[in-house]
């Protein structure tokens, strides 16, 4: 998976799109999370998508300081973005370790609930 990244230098913003097909601007937005403010050297987001496909994929975006730099794909000195495709099961999975539940609730009703709602059996 290389995704093409953001801004070639050119001026001009380049699509984001994986080897798979993955495109953000063509997909549906689930969720997102960020542990911190947006904008600067150590800025981390994720958002989960599902394609027009039905597939799920977690987008990493990050800057130069940021867990996500040394992922491959991220060539840019400043910082870059990562695709990651991920099975419903995990983006169940990340929308719970990310306290996004009302994505779960909208999302993946009927297919899964989590231990804290479920309750003792």
């Amino acid at each position: 998976m290389k995704p093409s990244g953001r801004g070639s230098g050119s001026g001009e913003m380049d699509k984001l799109v994986d080897v798979k097909g993955y495109d953000p601007e063509r997909s549906e937005k689930l969720a997102d999370w960020s542990p911190g403010d947006y904008g600067g050297l150590r800025h981390e987001a994720e958002t989960l998508y599902r394609s027009e496909d039905g597939g799920y994929f977690l987008l990493y975006e990050g800057g130069l300081f940021s867990r996500f730099h040394e992922l491959a794909g991220v060539e840019h000195w400043y910082g870059g973005t990562h695709i990651r495709p991920v099975i419903r099961e995990e983006a169940i999975a990340w929308c719970e370790e990310t306290g996004n539940y009302e994505a779960i609730e909208k999302h993946f009703k009927g297919s899964w609930m989590p231990a804290w709602i479920e309750g003792p059996v």
